[in-house]
């Protein structure tokens, strides 16, 4: 059978199996009777190939591998090494990230009689070495010891090459080993608290001059790294780095000059655009994580009219809303409980459309000579609070070239607005639900597929577009609709390929730099909604998703219905991009065009 009959036949079964339930007569008849293995083994016998067709077909032969299923074990592996394969060629490392995850899941479910178990143990060891060497996580390098540990005691070194496609161990070799201990794994980007890494960690402090950012840094640091004044005018982007060890991590610190009330355009553009190139390449360094936090620095005694500014110019035009964000608010040395403040106030910042992930009320007083003891123990617990704020946040955002060109533009546009506009265009969506079919019903007896339609949701107008889900074969350099969200759908109890959907669905329509809203179906909370999300389609780099939940269609349970969709509809309005186009004597006109602060 040729690669194009293979292809055919595996596309063939990928689309019947489903109709067949496990353990009818049908299921039985081509499973039995070696159709379906034989189309996964002459598909697995194929060389490793780099391309979209073969990466493609690799991804149906997977899905014509459940859980449990004996071939799973070596399909998994040979789509993990044409993705490596297309990392070496095109360099993007998301294939890189994707490979090394379904190596590990390759050698999770090897079977203890499988001949593959004395050679996956090798191909992920050298990959991660690999990964160890580009970016220097030590999470790799002690996983590789554990591998190598195991192989050196097995004496199967000699049969785990590092390159791919190598045979089976043959004929009266050395019999199977045990099964692996199963090393512990880096926790999910979102939870770092005890992860050591080596790499620096990206968190960009900003806020208003005079909201104590430097002094916000210094209780940090423990010790006086940053100025605590500061002489800028304007939107000047000019910004200081300062390096800081907390718990093992290295994070880098970096003090920004936001936008202050009134002094929008009295910043000559030339420097500020030279300024704001520094600070987005510095942000993109490949000796970094990327952008791992956001902190909003407040001083609580000022509500200015900037504060929804700053926060939109660096949530959402710089970072895309693609990381988590933080509010420190400052001044609070005496209240008589500084977290009350909180209580008493935090609510002002959402009616704002402010939505924060975490937050702090601190004093940045200094220690000093004669200072009571009220304010000694009030300074010493604010920076704990600080240093535990950045570690328990701090999430893996992998930035690429795309992003710069996109925050360039974003943040030129919001400082070009003087806020004048007379209306925002409609924000467009992109909704993406695999199980459902194209066709809706539109009326009674009239059913048809929807274009593009402008809907209201919550109180604002948005432009939606359905899209089917992307087939794995399609080019990743399509043209496609750019959005401002996507939304994805998921059903809690279909995990075959969940990540592997998912993270083409993100490929297709770039995710990379537009926030992504995750609904599972069938859970009936978001925690669950978030733990699910977390263990079965997250994938390193992919940055902070939103997810939620929506309750299975059968149940009768209107008001749970009711919730789900009041907190869709909340992250929704949360979690879209802030357009950057507007209306002007009646017709629409570009920000982007205005080459201006």
């Amino acid at each position: 059978m040729d690669h194009a009959d293979l292809r055919e036949a595996a596309h063939l079964y990928r689309t019947i199996v489903p109709l067949f339930p496990e353990g009818s007569h049908l299921h039985r008849v081509v499973f039995d009777t070696n159709a379906v293995p034989y189309v996964i083994e002459q598909c697995n016998a194929l060389p490793r190939d780099p391309s979209d067709e073969s990466i493609s077909l690799r991804r149906i032969v997977l899905e014509l591998c459940p859980p449990q299923h004996p071939r799973r074990a070596r399909s998994l592996d040979n789509l993990a090494g044409d993705l490596y394969a297309r990392f070496e060629r095109d360099g993007n490392k998301d294939h890189f990230y994707e490979a090394v995850h379904l190596s590990r899941e390759a050698l999770a479910v090897c079977r203890a009689d499988d001949d593959q178990l004395s050679v996956l143990p090798g191909i992920l060891s050298d990959t991660l070495g690999h990964r160890f060497n580009h970016h220097g996580d030590p999470s790799d390098l002690y996983e590789r010891i554990v591998l190598e540990t195991h192989l050196e005691a097995l004496d199967l070194r000699s049969s785990a090459s590092s390159q791919r496609g190598i045979t089976a161990p043959e004929q009266g070799q050395q019999p199977s080993p045990p099964p692996l201990p199963s090393p512990p794994l880096p926790p999910p980007p979102q939870a770092s608290i005890n992860k050591i890494r080596s790499l620096e960690r990206n968190v960009v402090i900003f806020g208003d001059s005079g909201s104590g950012k430097s002094s916000v840094i210094n209780a940090i640091a423990q010790r006086q790294l940053a100025k605590t004044s500061s002489s800028a005018t304007g939107c000047t982007f000019a910004y200081e780095r300062h390096r800081v060890e907390i718990s093992g991590q290295t994070f880098v610190l970096f003090d920004t000059a936001g936008l202050n009330e009134g002094t929008a355009g009295t910043v000559p553009a030339a420097k500020a655009e030279e300024n704001l190139k520094s600070l987005l390449n510095e942000l993109m360094s490949p000796k970094s994580d990327g952008i791992g936090l956001l902190v909003y620095c407040v001083r609580s005694t000022r509500a200015r009219r900037a504060l929804i500014r700053n926060y939109n110019l660096f949530y959402s035009a710089i970072c895309r809303k693609k990381v988590p964000i933080v509010v420190v608010v400052t001044g609070l040395e005496n209240e008589p409980d500084m977290e009350s403040w909180w209580d008493a106030n935090g609510k002002e910042f959402k009616s704002r459309g402010m939505h924060f992930e975490d937050h702090a009320c601190v004093t940045t007083l200094r220690k000093h000579s004669g200072i009571s003891d009220v304010f000694t123990r009030r300074i010493e617990e604010s920076s704990e609070t600080l240093r535990n704020l950045l570690v328990k946040n701090c999430s893996d955002w992998a930035v690429d070239d795309s992003w710069f060109k996109q925050s360039f533009t974003a943040v030129r546009n919001l400082i070009s607005d003087s806020g004048n506009s007379e209306r925002s265009l409609p924000s467009t969506l992109i909704i993406c639900d695999p199980s459902r079919d194209e066709e809706v019903e539109i009326a009674p007896c009239i059913r048809g597929i929807l274009k593009p339609y402008f809907v209201r949701i919550g109180g604002d107008t948005y432009q939606v577009h359905r899209v089917p889900a992307p087939d794995f074969s399609s080019s990743s350099a399509e043209k496609r609709i750019e959005g401002d969200l996507l939304i994805y759908y998921a059903r809690a109890d279909e995990l075959s390929a969940a990540r592997q959907k998912f993270h083409a669905f993100c490929t297709a329509y770039r995710g990379n730099v537009v926030p992504v809203v995750v609904v599972v179906k069938g859970l009936d909370d978001r925690q669950a909604a978030n733990q699910w999300v977390e263990k079965y389609i997250m994938y390193d780099g992919a940055g902070r998703l939103f997810s939620t939940f929506a309750p299975a269609e059968e149940l009768g349970d209107d008001s749970l219905k009711q919730q789900a969709e009041q907190e869709l509809q909340d992250l929704i309005r949360q979690a879209c991009l802030i357009r950057s186009e507007r209306k002007v004597r009646g017709r629409s006109k570009r920000l982007a065009r205005r080459n201006r602060f």
